[in-house]
């Protein structure tokens, strides 16, 4: 199939199924518990948009590199290019931000294309399957799995000058408690324990699915590690994080992952 029937079809499928399923009463509860401003219409919307955003990704992954790295590509549209080559004008790698919003495999391959390379954290699937095809469909991208070689490779990464990407969004019943939404949040500190050990430029990266198989990708301006001279703590960092996480989901909160068990 082409990228926008796959696409299309996949997330027709996900739309119409999702919202039966046991597990979107976890997203509805998300919802309420964070946006209980939205009436149960608002709410209902938003999941089945989710949905059809998380079957559109699914049907999007055999397309990645048609996607993101053919030459003339008009569907990705990157926003804050000049962030991006910040690394390479001051000559110091960068850990890049993002959540599970629009298509988030779409950044690091973004990057990539614009020859930055980035060695990409993610969680091994437990099904073998499903893990071997994801390593195909990515096989252009460096990938390091969640664990303590995963982190220590990081951490060479970084020391070496090569960049690296963490998905920040999900909960970490061992990170710290932080506000997200409002609410205090179970939260990976990664990115800041890293950001105050290593020199590094710290880059938030919005993802945006805005027609169908069209996205923007912007590249927002460096997190300030400092403040009146002192460095801030991890706390602080990963407040600041967390706002800007909030801040992009409110913008699309359909294109959000939902279903994760965040608070």
């Amino acid at each position: 199939m082409s990228l926008n029937l796959s696409s299309k079809l996949l997330g027709s499928i996900a739309r119409s199924i999702g919202p039966k399923l046991g597990i979107s009463k976890r997203a509805y509860n998300n919802l309420k518990n964070i946006m209980p401003d939205k009436s149960q219409k608002e709410r209902t919307k938003i999941v089945k948009g989710m949905w059809e955003n998380l079957g559109r990704v699914i049907g999007e992954y055999p397309h990645l590199k048609k996607l993101v790295i053919k030459k003339k590509n008009s569907r990705i549209f990157i926003k804050g290019k000049k962030n991006l080559l910040l690394i390479k004008k001051r000559k110091i790698p960068a850990i890049f931000f993002s959540a599970h919003l629009a298509n988030w495999e779409v950044a690091p391959m973004t990057a990539i294309k614009n020859n930055i390379p980035v060695l990409t954290i993610f969680r091994k699937p437990n099904n073998p399957f499903v893990s071997l095809l994801l390593k195909f469909f990515r096989s252009n991208v460096p990938l390091t799995p969640k664990g303590t070689e995963g982190a220590k490779q990081l951490i060479r990464s970084l020391r070496k000058g090569i960049s690296i990407g963490l998905i920040v969004d999900q909960k970490m019943n061992d990170g710290i408690e932080v506000p997200f939404f409002k609410k205090p949040a179970m939260t990976a500190p990664a990115v800041a324990q890293l950001a105050l050990k290593i020199k590094t430029l710290v880059i938030p990266v919005q993802i945006e699915r805005v027609k169908k198989t069209n996205f923007v990708v912007t590249f927002h301006n460096p997190l300030k590690i400092n403040k009146n001279g002192k460095q801030k703590t991890v706390l602080e960092i990963m407040t600041e994080v967390n706002l800007l996480i909030e801040k992009w989901i409110r913008k699309r909160p359909e294109q959000w992952f939902w279903l994760h068990r965040r608070w």
